[in-house]
């Protein structure tokens, strides 16, 4: 079944976790979550909620188009981050690249959606001549 590729690259907070062996220990001592809660309080409450508003849209587009699009989440500070963002000039985060060539910024969910729209008929008739066996 083909899909559109949705590679969104934004900054998202991350939690550290130690070793396998300490992660059990913390655990078993019962301090395992206030020692990620102290990680995740290090942000601020901006970039948080940022990252939840993000995360809502992403899951609202995920049940709307599940059968046509492949949505992978990137970190702009990571090697593959970096890449996409040098490949596409991206300089400002959310980024959303569609199908590998249409690149979006911003926050405006409309405008995602009219790219997201006219990239849609493309994989529904693709799809279609896949299943006649074409």
């Amino acid at each position: 079944m083909p899909c559109i590729d949705l590679k969104v690259i934004a900054q998202v907070p991350t939690n550290f976790f130690h070793c396998m062996h300490c992660e059990q220990l913390f655990r078993q001592a019962g301090i395992s979550e206030p020692v990620h809660d102290s990680v995740g309080g290090q942000y601020p409450e901006d970039f948080l909620q940022d990252a939840l508003d993000l995360a809502d849209w992403l899951h609202d587009l995920q049940q709307s188009h599940q059968k046509y699009l492949r949505i992978e989440v990137i970190d702009p500070q990571s090697i593959q981050g970096f890449y996409f963002s040098l490949r596409h000039w991206v300089r400002r985060y959310p980024a959303f690249i569609i199908a590998h060539r249409k690149v979006y910024v911003g926050w405006d969910r409309e405008a995602l959606d009219r790219i997201l729209h006219a990239y849609l008929p493309q994989a529904v008739a693709e799809r279609s001549v896949q299943g006649r066996g074409g």
